[in-house]
């Protein structure tokens, strides 16, 4: 991982595991969540719940090697595509530096009150993109 690169931790709890005691695949999309959300607010994007005005429009996950329970699973988040009503980030999911999986996701800007996608706030470009302290 580069440094100054933000990265979420999460601990591998024993719901997490599927019956062979590894993390059951589904259970990175939580793991992503998190990450997201916690990148969102360190950046200011989205610090509180009603600020969260996108839509998670597609997920892909590359899975690379097995977690098991009771490690430590660091999760960086970077923002790289950015479109006029889109914006991508980018995971990377390390077990003792090891690349257990990779992802991307796709975020659009909405409004619920209309239920349509709007244009990415001006701002969120620059705030997603500063590297985080």
């Amino acid at each position: 991982m580069s440094h100054g690169e933000f990265v979420h931790t999460e601990q591998v709890r024993f719901r997490d595991l599927d019956p062979m005691g590894h993390v059951n695949n589904a259970v990175f999309l939580t793991y992503i969540e998190q990450a997201r959300v916690d990148f969102f607010a360190r950046a200011g994007a989205a610090s509180r719940l009603e600020d969260m005005n996108m839509i998670l429009a597609r997920v892909e996950i590359d899975f690379k090697a097995p977690v098991r329970l009771g490690q430590e699973v660091e999760i960086s988040v970077r923002a790289s595509r950015f479109g006029t009503k889109s914006f991508d980030l980018d995971y990377e999911l390390r077990v003792d530096e090891e690349l257990v999986a990779e992802a991307k996701s796709v975020q659009v800007a909405y409004d619920y009150d209309r239920h349509e996608p709007v244009a990415l706030p001006p701002d969120w470009r620059e705030k997603l993109t500063a590297i985080p302290a």
